[in-house]
């Protein structure tokens, strides 16, 4: 098989799948689709990264965030869906209809990606497009997805969950910039996480063995970001509204009616930007 997946992609799709096996029911996101194209052995929920009690804030978060950009899709009505940092995302195995999606990510992951749902016989050319990306070597994103077939002159909806605590505020800032560019009436949805001081004293330690735990894989955290610091970003690469979901208002959201006492509140939050009637560069 080509490539390999991210360590953190797989560990993403199994607490996603982890949410639908130990959390009540309604469940914020139904997704065992990414389980499956993992592909890991049958004792995966044995995992130290897999405790289903020290392990539910992370989760919160990953459903959350998944669940609101998803709610964002559809509720912009944008036939164009590209997701940076795809690694095991599943919306078009899910949601079937008329939006392209275009998933944009590492070689390495997108050559192992594309053979697991081949074999699964889950990939749909048609509707999803892979997209490889060596940010690495400077690569751009939305240069890549043109070739694939993304359609600059229509509406789209861009995500990025999970992503920008592993790059530079100069990276995030070049793929705000190329967000921004799109037509009038894209949408962009990112996440971030806070700097550590901001979370509620109960969380810190989870963030701060993530930070540790991500430094010894050999993705260090680079950046952390405060609301404020965000949405400039977001505004300084053009976008004319920006706006917070905090994991506070993810928790109203979503978990307010949960007696499982499971929530986000702590995780990421959110930016909604939309692209207004006058463009801005790619940059």
């Amino acid at each position: 098989m080509s490539g390999e997946p991210d360590s953190t992609a797989v560990r993403t799709a199994l607490w996603r799948a982890l949410h639908t096996l130990v959390d009540d029911a309604p469940h914020v996101l139904e997704d065992r689709i990414g389980l499956e194209i993992a592909g890991v052995d049958q004792g995966w929920q044995t995992r130290p990264d897999m405790d289903p009690m020290r392990t539910r804030p992370n989760r919160a978060s990953i459903v959350a965030r998944a669940r609101a950009v998803e709610d964002t899709l559809i509720a912009s009505g944008a036939c164009q869906y590209v997701v940076l940092g795809a690694g095991l995302d599943t919306f078009p195995q899910r949601h079937k209809g008329p939006v392209r999606v275009f998933e944009v990510d590492e070689p390495a992951t997108q050559a192992w990606k594309r053979d697991r749902l081949v074999q699964l016989g889950l990939l749909d050319p048609e509707r999803l497009h892979l997209v490889p990306v060596d940010f690495e070597a400077g690569e751009s994103w939305l240069a890549k997805a043109v070739e694939a077939g993304l359609d600059t002159a229509e509406p789209a909806v861009v995500s990025m969950l999970g992503v920008t605590m592993y790059l530079t505020q100069e990276a995030i800032s070049t793929s705000l910039r190329q967000a921004a560019s799109l037509a009038a009436g894209s949408i962009m949805v990112f996440s971030y996480s806070r700097p550590i001081e901001m979370a509620p004293p109960e969380v810190r330690p989870i963030l701060e063995g993530a930070v540790k735990g991500a430094a010894a894989s050999g993705h260090p955290w680079l950046s952390l970001l405060t609301p404020d610091q965000a949405t400039n970003m977001a505004r300084d690469a053009g976008f004319t509204g920006v706006d917070v979901i905090t994991s506070t208002d993810l928790h109203e959201r979503y978990f307010a009616e949960r007696h499982d006492g499971l929530s986000p509140v702590g995780g990421e939050d959110l930016v909604i930007a939309t692209v207004g009637s006058h463009r801005v560069g790619s940059g």
